[in-house]
């Protein structure tokens, strides 16, 4: 019997945190199923922008992706309650968050609206902002020209914070940054010296105001191609997968964190606790409008609850 051949798509480069998980995904599958199912993997965009992944995914062209839940919120608008600023206070609250039943509601509104496996969650680390020009708090945000997700939760909070969140493609906001149409923007230490921002951009206020949650997601229609005792490992090794790729890519953007520091000169400027707890207040509102408007209320209070225990 010829090996099943599952293709797993990325829209991100080779250096990212996602690419790694899905290599330790192609590692659990290959072994576990003793090369009966082997994993392609194909990054760089070269199937498509996430939008086209998930088209793909529904075409049976595409088997395993992630996204940011953002963006597979326009598949399934529920998944946007991950993707607000300040959702998550630090790493234990969100995979407090991943064990509750607001992912477990998700799980199953993916398989009924879907008919994909919502197998878990990847990250590529912490998001904070990077600036051409050094600030130091909150109210620096004011008017600063930034490049955030195009989320309706994230452009609302970065207005409400004060910020001028400034539409630029992601491949095209290295040439923004050195030419000065935008001021800055948000994201990852891994980001950052993965895209080389750092070479633009020397300083970070750290807002630490998106722990990532970016959903995994398996075909349905893939796995039912396969005999039930080998779909069900697939299953198994992409939730296994999720769980390792998380504290792989979390401490890999400390790590990255470091270099940046050390080799690159960036400066790092901790957001004060006034500041935090003031941008936390800003967004709490936020996520109850959000959550309203996706029929998330329970859950979101849920999130909320879990908050006070870390």
């Amino acid at each position: 019997m010829s090996p099943v051949v599952l293709r797993a798509a990325l829209n991100n480069p080779k250096i990212s945190g996602q690419y790694q998980g899905i290599l330790i995904f192609k590692k659990l599958v290959e072994e576990r199923t003793d090369g009966k199912v082997v994993v392609e993997v194909i990054a760089d965009g070269l199937l498509g922008d996430e939008e086209q992944l998930a088209e793909g995914m529904q075409q049976g062209t595409v088997d395993f992706t992630i996204h940011s839940s953002a963006k597979y919120a326009n598949s399934v608008p529920e998944m946007d309650i991950y993707s607000p600023p300040y959702t998550f206070k630090n790493w234990a609250h969100m995979k407090a968050v991943m064990n509750s039943a607001v992912n477990d509601k998700l799980v199953k509104i993916v398989m009924e609206r879907q008919g994909n496996h919502f197998v878990g969650v990847y990250t590529e680390g912490v998001r904070n902002v990077f600036t051409r020009k050094e600030i130091h708090t909150l109210d620096d945000l004011k008017g600063l020209r930034l490049r955030t997700m195009t989320g309706p939760s994230e452009l609302g909070a970065w207005r409400a914070l004060g910020a001028n969140p400034t539409p630029t493609g992601y491949f095209e906001l290295y040439s923004a940054l050195q030419a000065g149409r935008v001021d800055g923007a948000e994201n990852t230490m891994t980001a950052l010296i993965g895209m080389k921002f750092h070479e633009t951009s020397k300083y970070v206020l750290r807002t630490a105001h998106n722990h990532m949650a970016m959903p995994a997601i398996l075909s349905g229609k893939f796995i039912k191609k396969l005999p039930k005792d080998i779909g069900d490992i697939v299953i198994q090794a992409a939730q296994d997968s999720a769980k390792e790729q998380l504290d792989w890519a979390i401490e890999f953007d400390q790590k990255n964190e470091q270099i940046l520091k050390e080799q690159y000169g960036l400066k790092v400027t901790e957001l004060s606790n006034a500041d935090y707890e003031r941008a936390v207040d800003i967004c709490r509102s936020l996520h109850v409008e959000n959550a309203r408007r996706i029929g998330m209320e329970k859950e979101q209070q849920i999130i909320a609850d879990l908050r006070k225990k870390y």
